[in-house]
């Protein structure tokens, strides 16, 4: 089942829409879930890379870093960026996270910033977590956040948001659809020229809500059966109904 891309203008102003991730603070979180790995961690996989940002703090740690993303502009805006950073080890690859294929099995695969709510539908999920599991390293963890149930119905919502950056102001308005737990978000990006005047683009994303019941459930028929829930980079307890965002750090097997 192929999963879509995002659209050209998305990516130019993916690091806008991210702007509250810490990517270091983040990677130090990753590192203390690699200690509960059952080998030392070596080899990385993030999934849906986006625009390479902890794929290249995870390579300047020493990681061995495999990026991929269904997105060649995002691909091409992460391989500028690791350029310009001086880093040239990352492999970065055209592959879809509900299928993709490795030639080392890694100790740890990252999918961060909600890219799970990006599937479409359960079945894309199941895809998503079996794809994992079966790339890990025998006692490797899959780790990866989402977008809650609180955060789709208070935050996401039917609310309009305007963000603006150096060079780009972007006018963001939802419709989230209670019935199919899926939030459509229609972008107008207004990106600024050397004279002063703008060129306007629109473009249609969006995110569906996945409850921690239909998550874990996932995660066990994919093969993970040690598998624990936090809220927050400090590994609090949290839940779906109080939290914008929880984390999951799942473990496979050792064999």
């Amino acid at each position: 089942m192929k999963n879509e891309g995002y659209g050209k203008y998305f990516v130019k102003a993916y690091d806008l829409l991210n702007t509250e991730i810490n990517y270091t603070e983040w990677c130090d979180f990753y590192e203390k879930c690699f200690e509960k790995a059952s080998k030392p961690v070596k080899n990385v996989c993030e999934t849906a890379c986006g625009t390479g940002n902890l794929a290249i703090e995870l390579s300047k740690r020493g990681y061995n870093v495999t990026a991929l993303d269904i997105s060649e502009d995002m691909l091409s805006e992460a391989d500028k960026k690791a350029y310009d950073a001086g880093i040239s080890n990352i492999r970065f690859t055209l592959q879809d996270m509900c299928d993709f294929k490795l030639y080392t099995n890694p100790q740890a695969i990252i999918c961060m910033a909600s890219s799970i709510n990006c599937l479409k539908t359960n079945a894309q999920l199941e895809e998503a977590f079996s794809s994992a599991y079966n790339a890990l390293d025998d006692g490797g963890l899959f780790i990866f956040d989402i977008s809650t149930k609180k955060k789709f119905e208070t935050v996401y919502a039917d609310n309009a948001y305007i963000l603006e950056d150096e060079m780009v102001l972007l006018a963001w308005q939802n419709y989230y659809n209670t019935k199919t737990k899926r939030c459509d978000f229609y972008l107008s990006f207004f990106f600024e020229n050397e004279n002063g005047s703008y060129d306007r683009y629109d473009e249609v994303s969006g995110e569906k809500m996945f409850t921690e019941k239909t998550i874990l459930k996932s995660l066990d028929k994919a093969g993970f059966k040690d598998v624990s829930v936090f809220c927050g980079l400090d590994f609090s307890k949290g839940s779906e109904n109080t939290d914008d965002r929880l984390f999951y750090l799942c473990k496979k097997e050792e064999k």
